[in-house]
């Protein structure tokens, strides 16, 4: 065990290499996966503020050239959440979707 931990990255290098695992599960995802992960991520990343889930929602049912939403595109919450691969949560009281690590 002794050996285990010393073989451990610590500092910034720990959390570069926890991202990088993270990104390389959701490379090895179905492609649409992959896109919708890459989708998610740049919302939240981007907001000038927390986004709530119906936002996203809506923002990732957005279509280039449709006037008018379809309420049909709009993606379930858990699929949102689950093709991140455990870095993305959603606050239960607040409806907000962010990353699970501020760090991040």
């Amino acid at each position: 065990m002794d050996d285990a931990l010393t073989k451990l990255v610590s500092g910034s290098d720990a959390y570069d290499g926890a991202y990088e695992d993270v990104m390389k599960r959701i490379r090895r995802q179905v492609k649409d996966y992959e896109e919708l992960a890459k989708r998610v991520l740049s919302w939240i990343t981007q907001a000038k503020r927390p986004i709530k889930t119906i936002e996203l929602q809506h923002a990732l049912a957005v279509e280039s050239g449709k006037f008018e939403l379809d309420k049909d595109c709009l993606l379930d919450v858990e699929d949102m959440v689950s093709v991140y691969r455990g870095l993305v949560t959603v606050d239960e009281e607040s409806n907000i979707i962010r990353l699970v690590y501020y760090t991040a």
